[in-house]
């Protein structure tokens, strides 16, 4: 089987972690480096949260990179209040014993991107700080991806676009809109999973998909999986699979989605309506490049292909 190669760039988060997990359960997807950002947590914390996964289901082969400490032009607002003290749903994972590589993750993925033109995917599951240092530092970068796939945003394309972070701002746009913006304006083969499907019920893992999870004879996966899942249901009725759809849209799984062209343009600065991502419907703006939006999900498949691929099952 000719492997995916990936690099994903994430700030674990309990999603994160269970899009990490589904990662590494997909055995035609080579993860050549993860990336770590600021967002759910502070950029120590979430490096560390990559590095246990890894280290849990014995994978610390692949390197951990550690990245930006806060947005471009703001302050770090993070999420534990959701995710946890730990970041992780009070999981109890080990502590890490594997150091992050010293190397920068913009200097790791044009490298990477570089020496294996339009091979790469990049999967961004956090904020966009670290695709845009990259693009600032390697601007080449845009043309040596084959794509770039990331989970932000809500676009008004479904009944499921809302906010969770203000109104009507996603989480991730509205930590650092100002290298979202750079990033949509590069030219980079883009597709996003918003909240106009992550928020759609049919992609949400509830009470009977955490008993699948915690069948006897789980593997190491779905034992961890089911910690972070029930953290999410105990504390917020269900377990929301933001990063994992973002994932499973790099598997050559696309069946699952729909996708749609659009301009897109994000509040900047710090008012009210910071982080708002617009999809223009008929004005065109030169210098913004079409991104591939998705507007539909097959919940039920993509929920399949979760656990088919976590529990081994």
């Amino acid at each position: 089987m000719k492997k995916q190669l990936l690099i994903m760039d994430m700030d674990p988060g309990v999603d994160d972690a269970l899009a990490l997990l589904l990662a590494l359960r997909s055995p035609e997807i080579q993860l050549l480096g993860i990336t770590t950002t600021a967002g759910n947590a502070p950029v120590e914390m979430t490096s560390l949260n990559a590095m246990r996964v890894l280290e849990y289901l014995n994978a610390s082969d692949i390197p951990v990179m550690q990245g930006a400490q806060k947005p471009l032009k703001h302050r770090l607002v993070d999420a534990l209040h959701y995710h946890g003290p730990d970041g992780l749903g009070e999981s109890e994972l080990p502590p890490a014993i594997s150091p992050v590589q010293a190397i920068q993750p913009w200097d790791f993925i044009a490298h990477a991107a570089a020496s294996n033109p339009d091979k790469i995917t990049l999967v961004a599951t956090g904020p966009l700080t670290n695709i845009a240092l990259t693009l600032q530092h390697h601007p080449e970068v845009a043309h040596h991806l084959a794509g770039l796939i990331l989970m932000g945003g809500a676009y008004g394309l479904t009944p499921y676009s809302k906010g969770n972070q203000t109104p009507y701002a996603e989480f991730n746009m509205w930590q650092d809109p100002e290298a979202a913006h750079m990033v949509f304006a590069s030219g980079m083969n883009i597709h996003a999973i918003g909240l106009d499907i992550s928020l759609d019920p049919t992609t949400c893992l509830y009470e009977q998909q955490l008993q699948q999870l915690q069948q006897k004879s789980a593997p190491a996966a779905a034992q961890l999986a089911s910690k972070l899942v029930d953290y999410a249901i105990k504390h917020h009725g269900r377990c929301e699979m933001h990063d994992p759809l973002a994932l499973a849209a790099a598997l050559e799984n696309m069946e699952i989605f729909g996708f749609t062209p659009k301009q897109v343009k994000i509040t900047r600065g710090n008012g009210a309506k910071r982080g708002v991502t617009y999809a223009l419907i008929q004005k065109k703006t030169p210098s913004l490049h079409p991104i591939y939006i998705a507007n539909k999900v097959n919940g039920s498949r993509f929920l399949e292909l979760f656990l088919t691929r976590i529990t081994g099952k």
